[in-house]
């Protein structure tokens, strides 16, 4: 075989495209490939169709010209590419398959012609990502497909299987462990004895709550007479009345329901959903409550449409549907997600994948997809989402200031609306002749696009030749035809004139005027406007249709004498209330040019930060309603939006309900569609569920695509026992806490962990359940664990999101904690969290460096570690070393420690660690004045309290003595007067020559904007500038600074107070006598106040939290 390098040139690329350089794929299976479920994903839905649609008739199963294929990932890697690779996955864009799909070598693919930009594009990024391909079996034929699905076991109904008889009977305690037992039985292993007691509660607790036993509950548990079975039963009733049990359950519905609490990547609108926590807090309390799961999932698809009394907080449940991305507010997409949100979150089928042709692989066709478009376009947002209420809701003062702060935030918006819709109409009317000048060099609008973004080129051109606004003439040219267009065809006394010189020929216009005003005037029975008559005969008749034109816009512009016969008429046409001249109250939006309509997004913008932001904010449910009129939807053809095909109905899936599906008739059909999917006949709902119950308390599902379960989906391990749990799902009225008592009351759940040899060489996988899963705690119970261990965990529940969980001030549960799509914590990354981006049934387990590092530089777990260590020094007898260690290891990981720990422990302590002085900033922050006799700052303070993000007055904010003063690592706010001037000050710690650069920000046009100065304790006022609305280069060009002096940075509120939130965050350059130059920037030397070094019981407390012991759970 002839080796080639992985960049080969030009001619070579051609040389492997014609097959004459192979190259093996085993080689190039080190490079790295995407196998995240949004990869899967994106393959499914962008990239399987693209081949199935214009590959595969030449290069599959059945047929490969030339000797290609392209059906599986292996075929394309492994010589297929005509003897030689397809993909380069080190080298992607050296690939010859995209080569060839680009038109850039000889072999061209498709040869009929190219692929759209759009499919080359997303063929590049799947490549790109390393080829993730959900398996290596090929793509079927559809007649194989559409064999294979009618047959498919997870579309038969669901069964009802009877445990069967096994060779151990009294190992069975639940009709779980017939199942399980009777397929050990079948390869000749034995289950695993039951775990000891300690560790069987510590796996139940997380289970169920998410959160360690405390030693109480561990002691109350070891000391219970009563047999095991019944002890544990207890234990577990008591953790599911538990408060903790729906926030750790409801986090996992989160991630099926692709839960965030911001928009994704948007423009100018607000990022944050104000109210998507409404929904967060419907599914903890819906577990909690143990909300049938069928209602459970009618009401997240149609709450609207359940006649809820005004004000049920079950109305937030719709926000399964609408705390999706927003793609930039592309409709078509987030259509798609919500359909793909319902098809794989609740039914497990991936029917998104027929957005752009029929699924290639499940009997889902497009028009089944289309049908399900079809109900989410009938669907809207209202502008004004309903208030719930929420038990124990804020109210009072905070109410009473919000609603204070939102009325002047609306009335700035109205008063803004209303001053441009005054001045459009006046503008109409002042400016007619202009306007109407231009209507005619555009022949009035005749053929021009008029809306959206391909506006016509000329109206622009034509509305910067007259000076007018191209938004606004486009208006004008739309009321102008409309209204010709109206009074076309009849008498009117305004417009008949026109009507009728506009049908004169323009080379006898002159000559033929006259006769027709003749005309026109002798008609007593159809008069003519004395104000329009006028017009056009003096000085004499108009020899032009221009002049015509130009006539009528003097004579409708000219305001005249309001007695003026006729001049009523014509002022009529201006009315602002309904004149068909006069934009719309409601219009005035669509007519903004580009400054004002930035201008108005920032006031909207405010009401949105209020609304997200403001502890008063009543919550609001994110519903969606039906449309006045339903949307009648058609296919796509190959998802393309402008490519329209066939009208479908609105109905459910073919393949669960067959060809003679009757269409929806309610509405939009999504109530009719929740109950579809929630009715016992369903064969698929209830099995996913009961699939994604057992994943959780196992750590592997029985059916291992726990979204996908079409033909592609893992077959059952035990498939019996996963249709016998299906069924007693749906006659036990859907309850999932009674799923929880009969799985984890079970001998199967209740085994030990323990690894044993004999059985892992039959089974290495535990596939057949012969012992317990040893699982590592997702993030949320890790860092919910720390808390409660340190004495920290603040049991609240529900409301706004709270800050970063890496926040070592945070006390919340980390379910709370803020979730960014854009700009995702880095600790959710580091942790596994689950997508945002799509519905996510199971997170992924990693092993990677920078989950150790965290462990041990977090400033949130040395916090723990901190009050730990307090905690323990606080209890009787903590003076012993031994007392503290046998305190950490009951609190950390329920256990006492073993002798050999102990001694371990106790040396420790006892040794003195090196104890380094915190490292010295030459920051601080603080408030204080400039005064102008002096030149110098006086009264300078520090800001007392660090948030983890800002240095404010105090916790309150605003602060009733320092109000918004506080300063961040880019800026901050000036306090309310000139004595509490924000200073960021920086000390000398040598000699030196500095020179400063920055750049003052203030970005409001209200206020009067903030003032800056750099003043040296010595050399006193170096520079001063103010800002209002826009930015000032902040430059001092050399100071030579003495060791200790200090210069400060000094920004106040001029005059008034408010709006003097500012920006300026400059960096020192500073360099000494011996010519060594050293940067301080503002900025990225930001930070809180040193921590002091960790004392030993803190190092100790803090390397139990980084015990796998701690992490993990048995």
């Amino acid at each position: 075989m002839i080796a080639i390098a992985t960049n080969p040139p030009r001619i070579g690329l051609i040389a492997v495209a014609l097959g004459l350089l192979p190259v093996p794929a085993g080689a190039q299976e080190a490079a790295a490939v995407d196998r995240s479920p949004e990869a899967i994903a994106f393959f499914e839905a962008r990239v399987r169709p693209v081949l199935a649609e214009n590959c595969l008739s030449c290069h599959g199963a059945s047929k490969q010209n030339s000797g290609l294929r392209l059906d599986s990932r292996g075929a394309i890697l492994d010589g297929g590419f005509i003897e030689g690779p397809g993909v380069y996955l080190d080298d992607p864009d050296a690939s010859p398959l995209l080569l060839a799909v680009r038109h850039e070598i000889d072999l061209k693919m498709p040869p009929d012609g190219k692929l759209d930009d759009r499919e080359i594009a997303d063929l590049t990024r799947w490549v790109g990502m390393g080829m993730p391909w959900p398996d290596d079996a090929t793509i079927p034929t559809p007649e194989d497909a559409a064999d294979a699905g009618e047959a498919h076991w997870a579309f038969q109904p669901v069964g009802d299987p009877e445990p069967p008889a096994v060779s151990d009977p009294s190992w069975v305690e639940s009709p779980i462990d017939a199942f399980i037992l009777d397929r050990l039985d079948e390869e000749g292993i034995a289950p695993s004895p039951p775990a000891d007691r300690r560790t069987l509660l510590r796996r139940a607790s997380f289970d169920l709550i998410g959160l360690p036993p405390t030693p109480g509950e561990i002691d109350a548990f070891l000391d219970d007479p009563r047999p095991d079975d019944e002890a544990f039963a207890e234990v577990v009733d008591r953790l599911l009345a538990s408060p903790h049990y729906g926030e750790r359950w409801g986090r996992h519905w989160l991630d099926v329901a692709r839960y965030a609490d911001t928009k994704g990547y948007v423009f100018t609108e607000e990022r944050r959903y104000p109210y998507a926590y409404t929904y967060r807090d419907y599914v903890v309390r819906a577990f909690n409550e143990d909300k049938p799961f069928d209602r459970f999932v009618v009401e997240q698809l149609a709450a609207d449409a359940l006649d809820l009394p005004e004000g049920d907080p079950a109305l937030a449940a719709m926000g399964f549907l609408t705390v999706g991305q927003r793609f930039l507010n592309s409709k078509h997409d987030i259509i798609d997600d919500r359909i793909d949100v319902v098809g794989r979150g609740l039914m497990g089928l991936t029917i998104s994948c027929a957005r752009c042709h029929d699924h290639k692989y499940d009997p889902i066709p497009t028009a089944d997809y289309y049908s399900f478009y079809g109900v989410f376009d009938s669907s809207t947002e209202p502008e004004s989402l309903p208030l719930i209420a929420e038990a124990g809701e804020a109210g009072g003062p905070d109410r009473e200031d919000f609603q204070k702060q939102l009325a002047e935030r609306q009335a700035v918006v109205a008063d803004f609306e209303r001053s441009k819709w005054e001045a459009f109409n006046a503008d109409f009317q002042d400016r007619l002749p202009r306007y109407l000048d231009a209507a005619l060099a555009l022949d009035f609008g005749e053929g021009l696009n008029l809306e959206g973004r391909g506006r016509d080129q000329k109206v622009d051109t034509e509305a910067r030749a007259r000076e007018l606004s191209t938004r606004r003439l486009t208006a004008f040219l739309a009321k102008w035809s409309g209204l010709l267009e109206r009074t076309r065809g009849g008498h009117d006394p305004i417009f008949s004139p026109w009507h009728a010189l506009a049908e004169l020929p323009a080379e006898r216009f002159a000559e033929e005027a006259p006769g027709v005003l003749d005309a026109l005037e002798a008609d007593q029975g159809r008069p003519i406007n004395p104000v329009i008559t006028r017009a056009l005969r003096e000085p004499g008749p108009p020899a032009t249709f221009a002049e015509v034109v130009a006539r009528y816009g003097g004579a409708l512009a000219e305001s005249g004498d309001a007695e003026d016969p006729g001049r009523d008429r014509i002022a009529a046409l201006f009315d602002r209330d309904g004149g068909p001249l006069a934009i719309a109250r409601d219009e005035v939006t669509r007519y903004l040019e580009r400054d004002e309509r930035d201008e108005h997004r920032g006031l909207e913008r405010k009401i949105d930060e209020l609304q997200v932001r403001h502890p008063g904010a009543p919550p609001r449910a994110m519903v969606m309603v039906d449309s006045e009129r339903p949307s009648e939807p058609v296919i796509f053809l190959r998802g393309n939006a402008g490519n329209r095909g066939p009208e479908v109905p609105r109905r459910f899936l073919r393949l669960i309900e067959g060809d003679d599906r009757q269409p929806f008739s309610e509405g939009s059909g999504r109530l009719e569609l929740a109950r579809k999917i929630a009715d016992p006949e369903n064969p698929l709902t209830a099995r996913v569920m009961v699939n994604r119950i057992w994943m959780h308390h196992f750590g592997r599902p029985i059916v291992g695509t726990p979204s996908d379960f079409g033909t592609r989906s893992d077959p059952p391990t035990h498939p019996e026992l996963l249709d016998f749990l299906a069924r007693r799902f749906v006659e036990g009225g859907w309850s999932v806490k009674a799923m929880h008592r009969l799985i984890v009351n079970s001998n199967a759940y209740r085994q030990s962990s323990v690894d044993r040899p004999e059985a892992a060489r039959v089974d290495p996988e535990n596939l057949l359940l012969w012992r317990q899963n040893r699982r590592r705690l997702e993030l949320e119970p890790m860092r919910d664990a720390m808390l409660a261990a340190a004495g920290r965990l603040d049991p609240s529940f529900g409301g706004r999101p709270t800050p970063s969980p890496s926040d070592p001030g945070g006390t919340r549960r980390t379910l709370y904690s803020m979730i960014d799509r854009t700009f995702l914590d880095g600790v959710y990354r580091t942790f596994d969290f689950g997508s945002t981006e799509v519905s996510n049934p199971s997170r992924p387990t990693t092993i990677v460096p920078q989950q150790a590092l965290f462990l041990m530089n977090s400033p949130f777990v040395a916090e723990q570690a901190r009050h730990l260590a307090r905690r323990s020094a606080e209890e009787p007898g903590s003076t012993d070393p031994e007392a503290r260690i046998q305190w950490l290891y009951r609190h950390l990981l329920g256990r006492p420690p073993e002798p050999g720990e102990v001694e371990v422990g106790v040396r420790f302590l006892s040794t003195q660690a090196d104890r380094t002085e915190a490292p010295v900033s030459p920051w601080t922050y603080g408030f204080g004045a400039f005064d102008e006799g002096s030149a110098r700052v006086v009264a300078f303070r520090p800001l007392a309290h660090w948030t983890g993000e800002a240095y404010q007055f105090g916790p309150e904010y605003p602060h009733p003595e320092g109000h918004y003063l506080r300063l961040q690592e880019a800026g901050g706010h000036a306090g309310s007067s000139r004595e509490q001037a924000a200073i960021r000050r920086w000390v000398a710690q040598s000699d030196a020559v500095v020179r400063i650069e920055g750049r003052l920000a203030h970005r409001s046009a209200e206020g009067d904007g903030v003032r800056a100065r750099v003043v040296a304790g010595d050399g006193g006022l170096l520079g001063e500038w103010t800002a209002h609305d826009g930015r000032e280069r902040t430059i001092v060009d050399r100071y030579e600074v003495k060791a200790g002096e200090a210069i400060d940075f000094v920004v106040d509120c001029i005059g008034g107070a408010g709006f003097d939130s500012f920006e300026w965050a400059p960096e020192v350059q500073a360099e000494a006598p011996d010519g060594s130059v050293a940067r301080f920037d503002a900025r990225a030397d930001f930070g809180g106040p040193p921590s002091p070094p960790p004392s030993p019981e803190e190092q100790y407390a803090q390397a139990l939290l980084m015990t796998n012991e701690f992490l993990y759970v048995d």
